[in-house]
């Protein structure tokens, strides 16, 4: 192609743009969504190009331009189910349980319920002989890692138990991995594992399996924002126009479908209550702490800091490869951030992050006494806590994510505008 044709093709698509930049409604307010996809969802129909008819619809809907950030990272997914920094969150089941204990309600699911399952070679029948076995999971934050590790601890053990643990970008990557004899145990939908075993006679047991849960995409809104615009959402959800190629249709959910979440949460991988050597704070505690000579170092990444910290909090990321349990490997994770903050290690420090569901701040408190720091504080309850009680918060979005609870009587916390 010549330059002069190139210059001409050029001058034609950026015309399109102008045209249909016309078409648009100038929106004088914007719609965050999050939208979080399973990285094997990516290669059926749910993929990049999926969010764009649900951005233009909803726009026009929510009389907002809706920006969708679509997410195959689940870890990044459950990240800001914690930080609130969107209105809406369409994601799989357990970033929805997590969104949910965090200030956000159910709106709608695309209705699809199933169990997961634990599957074994066909010689092990009982969780107890898993120990020094291989274990392959998908990607490390998808709804079945999280729900096989779930039901792993449930059982009274913990990932460092098995010899190795693989993680794939596939759903079905680990029953192939089971026939291969290239794994001894992993997770499936279990539909999946009895169609599978069917298939595959004496090669492999189910072990364990889930409570039903929604195994589809979910809608969560922000309490704040769904207090008054919560029933354009409604509309649009009962439209044609919430039919998702890869996911369905979205349906409005019942107060039975939101119960399903509490079980969904209850299988998070949740830190332990104490650490030995430090001494575990509350948000209360930690206020107090504030008007002393503490340093408060915030152990998320820079992005979440710069969203929303505890006012006068010091950042020093925990670069976190290890597992989630109290057996981690630390030679895995970087933690020098701590070191370039040069901190007198006679003086308190106070570790925190994202809440319980959090361990960067559990090694990040480990790490320290180790390191000889002598007043060391881990404040469990994080960020979730301390927007909970309403406390002083920095950030390009700390003040707005402050108004969103208030506190309330016996430890519990309501929205300021919750229906």
């Amino acid at each position: 192609m010549t330059s002069s044709s190139l210059m001409r093709a050029t001058f034609k698509v950026l015309s399109a743009f102008a045209l249909c930049a016309l078409c648009v409604p100038a929106y004088s307010a914007e719609l965050r969504v999050l939208w979080g996809i399973e990285p094997f969802d990516l290669k059926n129909d749910m993929g990049p190009t999926a969010s764009m008819a649900p951005a233009q619809s909803m726009s026009r809907a929510m009389g907002a331009r809706a920006t969708i950030n679509q997410t195959s990272v689940m870890a990044e997914a459950m990240r800001a189910s914690r930080t609130v920094e969107n209105e809406i969150i369409i994601a799989p089941a357990h970033v929805t349980a997590s969104a949910i204990l965090h200030a956000y309600q159910l709106i709608g699911s695309s209705g699809q319920v199933q169990a997961y399952a634990l599957v074994a070679r066909n010689d092990i029948d009982e969780m107890g002989k898993l120990v020094h076995q291989r274990l392959y999971l998908p990607q490390q934050d998808s709804l079945r890692s999280y729900v096989a590790k779930g039901l792993i601890v449930e059982s009274g053990m913990t990932l460092s138990q098995f010899s190795k643990v693989t993680y794939g970008n596939t759903s079905g990557g680990g029953l192939v991995a089971l026939m291969l004899k290239m794994a001894d145990v992993t997770v499936a939908s279990e539909a999946e594992a009895k169609e599978w075993i069917a298939a595959h006679p004496g090669q492999a047991r189910i072990l364990k399996t889930s409570r039903p849960m929604p195994s589809g995409l979910n809608i969560v809104a922000r309490k704040d924002w769904c207090a008054t615009e919560c029933g354009r959402l409604t509309e649009w959800i009962n439209s044609p126009d919430s039919t998702v190629a890869g996911a369905g249709r979205f349906r409005l959910a019942s107060g039975e479908a939101a119960k399903q979440f509490n079980y969904i949460a209850s299988l998070g991988i949740t830190t332990p209550d104490a650490i030995q050597g430090v001494a575990r704070v509350s948000a209360e505690t930690v206020a107090d702490l504030v008007k002393q000579d503490v340093t408060f170092v915030d152990t998320r990444s820079q992005k979440e800091f710069d969203n929303e910290h505890i006012r006068g909090a010091v950042i020093a990321p925990y670069v976190e490869k290890s597992l989630m349990e109290v057996n981690f490997d630390a030679s895995k994770d970087d933690f020098s951030a701590l070191a370039s903050l040069k901190l007198d290690k006679s003086r308190p420090v106070v570790f925190f992050c994202n809440g319980p569901e959090c361990w960067k701040s559990y090694k990040a408190s480990r790490a320290a006494v180790q390191a000889g720091y002598i007043k060391v504080y881990w404040f469990r309850g994080g960020m979730p806590e301390w927007r909970e009680k309403r406390l002083p918060v920095e950030g390009s979005n700390g003040a707005a994510i402050a108004k969103l609870v208030v506190p309330a009587k016996r430890g519990t916390s309501k929205t300021i505008a919750a229906r």
